[in-house]
């Protein structure tokens, strides 16, 4: 099983970009598990997703980096054994730091897993406004990214997805960004070509 972790700030795009790759990714005939976390007690992603074909376990009520790694874990297990996913997507709160996640599942006996591809999510329309506020999560975020993906790139001028690019480096971030328009497709195949 691969482990594809979607991770990012709220509102940034990530269930519009793992339902796009999820299209994809199962028309190439790729099973697909999705593992949700939501802190609230609605996973109304979860609904979105499921009501798209997805195979989607929800784990509420904490953060799955930490208070709830042991269930992050046995939810992995239990789809691997009822559902055989060659790709799982492990869709973290906004806020979670997704090097404890990869820590957490590169760890674990008894569960298959061939590798671990982390995709951060950037919303180009606020990422100037609120990056100060949330640069400590997004640092965090960053040194594990194999991909930024720059989202709602529709929504700013040219020059600031450059800002935006400059002030992610600026930050420590050396790796690929693919600006994107998740919720019109827009780029998302070259991100499942790099998964794959």
């Amino acid at each position: 099983m691969r482990i594809l972790i979607v991770s990012g700030m709220l509102g940034s795009g990530k269930t519009s970009v793992i339902l796009a790759m999820a299209d994809i990714l199962s028309e190439r005939g790729l099973r697909i598990a999705i593992v949700e976390n939501e802190i609230g007690s609605i996973g109304i992603d979860g609904e979105v997703l499921e009501r798209n074909g997805m195979q989607v376990k929800e784990l509420k009520g904490g953060c799955i980096c930490c208070t709830m790694k042991t269930g992050m874990i046995d939810t992995l297990r239990k789809l691997e054994a009822m559902a055989d996913p060659e790709i799982t997507v492990i869709e973290p709160t906004g806020i979670a730091d997704p090097k404890l996640i990869v820590n957490a599942v590169a760890d674990v006996t008894g569960l298959t897993v061939s590798s671990i591809f982390t995709i951060i999510m950037v919303d180009a329309e606020r990422f100037l406004k609120v990056k100060k506020m949330f640069e400590r999560p997004l640092r965090n975020q960053l040194s594990v990214a194999d991909v930024v993906l720059l989202n709602k790139v529709d929504t700013v001028t040219p020059k600031e997805q450059d800002e935006i690019e400059k002030e992610l480096r600026a930050l420590s971030y050396a790796g690929p960004v693919l600006r994107v328009q998740a919720d019109k497709n827009v780029n998302i195949d070259k991100v499942t070509e790099m998964i794959l």
